[in-house]
């Protein structure tokens, strides 16, 4: 039964990753079209009302939609409190945007903010109105219907900005862009899925309880992101504090492999957490199976950082490489917990989560004021690697002593993927020192990524070989792999 699972985890992570990669393609693809359409100042304006729409909605982020994922015997009732709750939350946040836009346009010397915040405030009221229906997508891992939702509210949103950046040529058509996606994703909700919501506030307290600390966690976490970006644009230049920044924004790559996959893993651990013994082996199963991806494509950055960052930003970019060095040690040990952190709010212990949470962002902003008249930006990232530990530490603990997990669970689960990506990383560092000083970057990093991707998985499969193949990540990986061959051949004519 875990195999089988395993396998449908991981063909719906692999669904939600690429449906993660399509949306940033498209966006990516969007920027680079309508940059050449519109000014800059229309790209600021509408980046400074999504900051204040952001840091609103952050405070109101209770993830009603989870209390009911994890529900197995969810009935329409239960669907119907969650609908009204995500109303009720929209027009609360869209009448909170509302009211502040013309304070946010007084702070932000920017008085064209008063008539856009007052138009995006209906972005949070669009949400609230979503078919909370598609729950049941993720519910049965029907993760394909999912990607088909995201992507064409995308491509919607997509087509209506470039059309109406083509008749526009302003700021409008970003606006116009953003509500028609929100738009899009209503419609294509009800369309896609037979709900059709009541209003029901029946229960609406036991959601409540357990989503608090869905808030609590997101409030912290964001307020330990914002206090490290406040101390180094005080404290250095604007290019410095850019160079942290892009550095975090090419480690953080690395997580757009591994946070979808928690959405799957959350799905999945909710079939089975009934059954203690088989929700132990579907959490052992998937803490190797997101380690496993997770750790070697951090590690790997990590031992190709040089000619991977230089192939993206040029010789300017060489001050990043350092920072992205730290940084994928973060992206290493956020892998081993992705894993984790959904097994708690399926047992209805998101406390835990926003407890480990806390406990990180505490060490974090430790770590960052103590080490920064020492060692200046480079705190930054090292804070950030010591909050993940310690989050590490915490989630390991709790583990053993909430779920009842033997101490050395974790680390069995996760050892081989460990020790492989470490043989990477070394044959990484000493692959890059062999190659000529004068062979181009992108000549290195196509050298070498298949070699340490040869190295890794030669190595997790000869760990596993010498251990007596036993179950756990490699297994569900094989058997997923079997499958998609056999439908593959199934469908050949």
């Amino acid at each position: 039964m875990t195999e089988r699972l395993g396998a449908r985890i991981a063909a719906g992570g692999l669904i939600l990753v690429l449906m993660r990669l399509a949306q940033r393609l498209i966006g990516l693809v969007s920027v680079v079209i309508l940059f050449r359409i519109l000014a800059p100042a229309d790209f600021g304006v509408v980046a400074l009302a999504m900051v204040v729409v952001g840091f609103i909605e952050v405070f109101a982020e209770f993830g009603f939609e989870q209390a009911l994922l994890r529900n197995a015997q969810a009935v329409r009732q239960d669907y119907d409190v969650t609908f009204t709750l995500n109303f009720i939350r929209g027009v609360t946040v869209s009448l909170l945007i509302a009211a502040s836009a013309p304070l946010a346009a007084g702070l932000m010397a920017e008085p064209r903010l008063v008539v856009v915040l007052l138009v995006l405030s209906l972005v949070p009221l669009l949400d609230g109105l979503q078919n909370i229906g598609t729950i049941d997508f993720s519910k049965n891992l029907e993760f394909d219907k999912e990607f088909k939702l995201k992507v064409a509210q995308k491509l919607i949103s997509f087509v209506v900005t470039l059309a109406g950046a083509f008749i526009l040529r302003n700021y409008w058509a970003l606006i116009i862009g953003v509500l028609s996606g929100r738009i899009a994703g209503v419609a294509l909700s009800f369309a896609m899925h037979p709900y059709r919501p009541q209003w029901c506030l029946t229960g609406w307290r036991s959601v409540m309880r357990f989503s608090i600390w869905i808030l609590a966690n997101n409030i912290v976490l964001y307020a330990g992101n914002q206090t490290d970006k406040v101390v180094i644009q005080r404290a250095f230049s604007a290019h410095m504090v850019g160079i942290v920044r892009i550095a975090e924004e090419i480690s953080g790559m690395v997580m757009e492999l591994v946070w979808p996959i928690e959405k799957a893993l959350f799905a999945g651990y909710v079939k089975v957490a009934h059954d203690i013994k088989v929700f132990h082996q579907t959490l052992t199963q998937s803490l190797g199976l997101v380690a496993g991806i997770g750790v070697p494509v951090s590690l790997g950055l990590g031992a190709l950082a040089e000619p991977a960052v230089l192939l993206v930003l040029g010789e300017k970019g060489r001050e990043a490489v350092p920072f992205v060095q730290i940084y994928v040690l973060h992206g290493a040990l956020r892998s081993c917990l992705c894993g984790i952190y959904p097994a708690f709010t399926v047992l209805g212990r998101s406390d835990v989560n926003a407890q480990s949470t806390f406990m990180a962002v505490a060490l974090r902003l430790t770590v960052l004021f103590t080490l920064f008249p020492v060692i200046g930006l480079m705190a930054v990232p090292w804070s950030m690697v010591a909050g993940t530990a310690v989050s590490f530490a915490v989630m390991w603990w709790r583990m053993t002593t909430l779920l009842k997990f033997p101490v050395l669970a974790l680390p069995t689960a996760i050892w081989r993927v460990v020790l492989a990506a470490a043989a990477m990383y070394g044959a990484g560092h000493l692959g890059l020192s062999a190659l000529p000083t004068a062979l181009h970057v992108g000549s290195k990093v196509a050298i070498m990524v298949p070699a340490c991707a040869a190295v890794y998985l030669g190595g997790i499969a000869l760990l596993w070989w010498m251990c007596g193949r036993p179950d756990g990540a490699e297994r569900s990986a094989l058997h997923f792999f079997q499958q998609r061959w056999q439908q593959r051949g199934r469908r050949a004519p």
